[in-house]
């Protein structure tokens, strides 16, 4: 009953809109305005949480125009209930959690349901979710097995306006979408999804994904002959969901909307849903967008013609200064997923300030034009104000087989001819260079060289110097890992920013480990903390904790906001998997877990399957809020591993030293950490 009660606030405020706009009645149109095709995958996040089931029961929670108007004014609407067919399809997962709705989801077939709405106001069971049709079981991850619903849904339910929401995981451009644990993981890439619409033979009004970084650049242009508006987010989305009640129910209420119209009301009951959750880190990182897939070709088209422009400037070197503000542009931006996708917000190019001096006046206008064209309706939370709407991927960190794979679905030749030559390890298609040419290997070009002098500072810490090629530094991390005397493990400690020290005049930068006697520590125990991503300028940095509650591998996302102030914990999340791309949706709460017992993780280094595993520390209990300080490692054997990444984003290790702490100095064998090295990716 209390949904019932929300619900009914929500159709008090639909009303007042839609009304006035309804008065003399008329007949239903033989053919519906509407048909909502929902393609849900659940995957994991269903088994696991129930997520999809949750969505499912808000679905069924909406009623007719009629029923709101009987009970508040006696006036049928003119829209009939049929004015929206909504369907469904149910597949990849290994179980469902609906039987309260009376549907009966079977794991070893997929099931095409028909949703009628509710016919009585405050009735809990008036609305009917119904079995239409049921087949072989098959991969969602298929482009066959969505087109085959696509153009079933059409033929039985024809309608004015179509509009597909695609609900599952999302791991932005590499990776594409749709996570089917029936069939070992096997996912959808952007170049399926096309072939996916364009066999379902509909133009859809609107194709929403319920789906973690689909909001960007080459899903836009993957879909964009299929359909008229698409809604979805830069970043990774709650695994609560849309708020399906909210803008499904106001579809009822006017179908006459257009897909900008639903788009724009689907963004606000986003922020609106969560703004009632407990979790301030969902409501902090939430963004959603409506793009219009009609302007993507320009945007695509100046996509192109910027990396055109790098790439004339990128023979220059990197002492030219129009390539390093380009550089810098594309170093600022910002990132989503953690990360991990290697998404990053197009609306960042330019907009930053550095773009006006670096790219031509004609074309920077032309990519700003195209962009805000494109980008019709924004909303973003308080952490992701810098979010554009639009983001892109920058794989330069990626391997050969991901960047095979974003071969298929990037929108620019000039752009994968810039990833050519940067990455020694990868060769673009032969297609590229029939549109872009050939541009010169990295390690050809001396300008783009790092060249380090290795030393041991006052303390007698290992450091690096940067002795060549100053400008071509972006960031420089330690991973800290200790022997384990009692299992001969070495395991992760975590790693950290390295403290930068930087002489313009003689332009050179120093970067090295202050010590170890101030180490993260959770409730007083050492804990491997992870970088997520730093923000130097900002003073800010994101960091995440593994560790096991139960059978339950969870990361605790924690940050420093300023970094002369303590960290902040913001809550659980269960990470990303490098073996599946998958980022997960589901983020809780430490109220939710307060309680319960966890253990912290250390990552073993170099278990031979490629499979992590793991050392444990003792029992910890949860609290509600936990203590982030810092603390001295224990003394004993210790390795040091410094990375740097270049204006390229591209990392380049270095060999890890072993250095002996004794609790207050640290010593390093004689002839270990000495000499000079080019740095080049590995």
């Amino acid at each position: 009953m209390k949904n019932r009660v929300i619900l009914l606030a929500m159709l008090l405020l639909g009303l007042l809109w839609v009304v006035p706009a309804w008065a003399g009645a008329q007949e239903a149109p033989e053919t519906s305005e509407w048909t909502v095709m929902f393609y849900f995958c659940g995957s994991d996040l269903e088994s696991g949480h129930g997520y999809a089931s949750g969505n499912i029961k808000e679905i069924a929670q909406c009623l007719t125009y009629e029923a709101v108007g009987e009970y508040f004014s006696q006036q049928a609407g003119e829209a009939g209930p049929d004015a929206v067919n909504v369907v469904l399809e149910t597949g990849g997962s290994r179980e469902w959690h609906v039987q309260e709705l009376g549907m009966n989801v079977r794991t070893d077939a997929l099931q095409r349901w028909h949703f009628r709405p509710g016919t009585k106001l405050l009735e809990e069971n008036s609305a009917a979710i119904e079995l239409a049709q049921e087949l072989p079981l098959a991969s969602m991850a298929r482009p066959e097995t969505l087109a085959d619903f696509i153009r079933w849904s059409a033929e039985n339910y024809p309608a004015k306006k179509y509009a597909l929401v695609l609900w599952d995981h999302g791991t932005g451009a590499l990776n594409g979408l749709i996570i089917d644990e029936l069939f070992d993981g096997e996912t959808m890439g952007l170049d399926q999804l096309k072939t996916a619409l364009a066999d379902g033979g509909v133009r859809f009004e609107a194709v929403l994904f319920d789906a973690c970084l689909m909001a960007n650049l080459e899903t836009a242009c993957a879909i964009k002959d299929s359909a008229n508006w698409m809604i979805a987010s830069e970043e990774l989305v709650a695994g609560k969901g849309t708020a399906m009640s909210m803008w499904l129910q106001q579809l009822f209420f006017v179908p006459q909307w257009d897909g900008l119209r639903l788009g724009r009301w689907i963004c606000e009951m986003n922020m609106y849903k969560y703004a009632e959750q407990e979790s301030e880190q969902e409501q902090n990182v939430i963004t959603w967008s409506v793009i219009d897939l009609s302007k993507i070709d320009r945007l695509a088209a100046a996509f192109d013609r910027f990396f055109a422009y790098c790439d004339r400037e990128y023979v220059g070197g990197a002492d030219d200064y129009s390539f390093n503000a380009l550089s810098e542009a594309l170093n600022d931006s910002f990132e989503f997923g953690l990360g991990d996708a290697e998404m990053i917000d197009l609306a960042d190019l330019p907009y930053h300030p550095y773009m006006v001096l670096g790219l031509d006046r004609a074309l920077y206008t032309e990519l700003l034009d195209a962009l805000t064209e494109a980008v019709v309706y924004n909303t973003h939370g308080p952490e992701r104000a810098r979010a554009g709407g639009l983001s892109f991927c920058y794989p330069a960190g990626s391997s050969p087989a991901q960047l095979d794979d974003y071969a298929k679905v990037c929108p620019s030749a000039h752009y994968l001819a810039l990833l050519d030559a940067i990455q020694p390890n990868w060769s673009a298609p032969e297609w590229v260079y029939s549109q872009a040419e050939a541009l010169p290997e990295i390690v050809d070009i001396p300008a783009y060289q790092i060249r380090v002098q290795k030393s041991l500072n006052d303390a007698g810490i290992p450091q690096l110097t940067v002795v060549d090629g100053y400008r071509n530094l972006r960031y420089a991390y330690v991973d800290i890992l200790r022997l384990n005397p009692r299992t001969d493990n070495i395991v992760c400690m975590g790693d950290l920013p390295a403290v930068l020290s930087i002489d313009e005049a003689a332009q050179q930068a120093t970067f090295g480990l202050s010590g170890l006697a101030e180490w993260p520590a959770l409730e007083d125990v050492h804990c491997a903390a992870q970088i997520v991503s730093v923000d130097y300028l900002g003073g800010r940095a994101l960091y995440q904790i593994p560790l096991r509650m139960g059978n339950d591998t969870y990361m605790l996302r924690c940050g420093v906001e300023d970094f002369d102030k303590p960290a902040v914990v913001y809550g659980l999340w269960e990470g990303y998997s490098a073996d599946s791309g998958v980022f997960s949706r589901n983020v809780i709460p430490l109220t939710k877990v307060a309680g319960q017992e966890y253990v912290l993780l250390y990552p073993i280094d170099g278990t031979a399957d490629g499979h992590v595993r793991y050392e444990t520390s003792g029992t910890l209990t949860m609290y509600r809020s936990l203590d982030l300080s810092t603390k001295p490692l224990d003394p004993g054997t210790y390795y040091l591993e410094y990375y740097v990444e270049d204006i390229f984003r591209r990392h380049l290790p270095l060999e890890r030293v072993e250095i002996q702490w004794d609790g207050q100095k640290v010593t390093v064998a004689e002839g270990a950490w000495e000499g000079e090295t080019t740095l080049t990716v590995q």
